[in-house]
């Protein structure tokens, strides 16, 4: 296992600055997921802490060791890693063996002892019975765990991931999620993923940091992050959630866009606001209760949910609650919702750049 230390991280490629003033640390044995869109810099960044790119400025260090930074450049095979890239890399003309083989023999370790080690590796990845095949005769679940089995087989300090599921169907992405969960823990290694899917960062992530246009925005747990985002770029990547305009004032949020109802606010917050509430913060209630009250417009039954439409003033808002709903609840309806949380964030103008951004 080994502690990442990014000190004010800067690259840039001609005019363009694509990573800006990254200042954070990786604990030992930590799984850290970089989370954001296309473009924000979370590859540029995991390609600068395995050695690919120099940072522009900043320095980068594994423990106490200087790995990039001033005069310093430690090459990538001198930096005890492994990583695996969103394309298998694995040779097609090699064995299951040969592939997860193929850092040790490079090193020219003792055949019985990369034996020992392969076979270990392979049986932790639930590829014994595979060890003879050709990667063409493997699933595309199977070549990745090649992969996998291949970075992991030099004991390496720290592994590096970038987009290693994007490949894969959803089912097999969602088995391969927790595939790599065990394995970091059963190796004990420090990890950074590199994603742009919230549910892999949320499922698979001891901390996430939230990178947008090069900047981190967040970094803290899952839970942190989806409770309590620090601005509506945030709340809006990870999850769902709709916004609105409000007046707060005395404790209480008034939403023009919901015919002017209003919503509690358990802060102090006065003037304008935008308000952010998740669909599954909205619950159903008796005709008597709720705070904010609407027309049921449209059910998608999900099965495990019912993806809901209320019309509320003159807006749609998104409510999901469980999926026994959609046998009790009728289109076209009144309804009355309670607020179960919400998220209250300062009118600094930016609410319509930040719905436009796109994964």
């Amino acid at each position: 296992m080994v502690k990442v230390t990014l000190k004010h991280i800067v690259k840039s490629f001609g005019d363009s600055v694509v990573v800006r003033d990254v200042d954070e640390e990786i604990r030992e044995g930590e799984f850290v997921t970089l989370l954001g869109p296309s473009g924000c810099g979370k590859t540029t960044m995991l390609r600068m802490i395995a050695g690919f790119e120099k940072p522009t400025s900043g320095e980068i260090w594994f423990d106490d060791r200087l790995i990039a930074g001033g005069k310093t450049f430690v090459p990538p095979e001198k930096r005890e890693i492994g990583m695996v890239f969103q394309s298998y890399a694995v040779w097609p003309h090699m064995t299951v063996f040969d592939n997860t083989a193929y850092p040790l023999t490079l090193r020219k370790m003792p055949k019985e002892e990369i034996r020992t080690r392969v076979e270990k590796v392979l049986e932790q990845m639930h590829l014994s019975k595979y060890a003879e095949r050709l990667p063409g005769q493997l699933s595309g679940g199977q070549q990745q765990r090649v992969a996998l089995a291949r970075a992991l087989v030099a004991e390496p300090k720290l592994l590096l991931l970038d987009e290693p599921l994007s490949n894969l169907d959803a089912k097999l992405r969602e088995s391969m999620r927790f595939e790599i969960k065990r394995l970091q823990r059963a190796f004990g290694i420090t990890v950074i993923y590199v994603t742009h899917d919230q549910t892999e960062a949320m499922a698979m992530s001891d901390r996430i940091f939230v990178l947008n246009r090069g900047g981190l925005q967040q970094a803290g747990t899952p839970e942190e992050i989806y409770d309590h985002p620090v601005n509506p770029f945030v709340a809006d990547f990870l999850g769902k959630v709709d916004f609105f305009r409000g007046e707060a004032e005395n404790g209480k949020i008034r939403l023009p866009e919901l015919g002017g109802q209003y919503v509690p606010c358990t802060g102090t917050e006065t003037g304008k606001v935008y308000v952010g509430i998740r669909p599954e913060n909205l619950i159903f209630t008796e005709e008597s209760g709720g705070t904010l009250s609407g027309t049921l417009e449209t059910q998608y039954y999900l099965g495990d949910v019912d993806d809901c439409r209320v019309r509320i003033g003159d807006t749609l808002v998104r409510v999901i609650t469980d999926g026994y709903a959609y046998k009790k609840m009728k289109d076209g309806q009144n309804v009355r919702l309670s607020v179960r949380d919400l998220m209250v964030f300062e009118d600094d103008g930016s609410l319509e750049e930040t719905l436009r951004i796109k994964t």
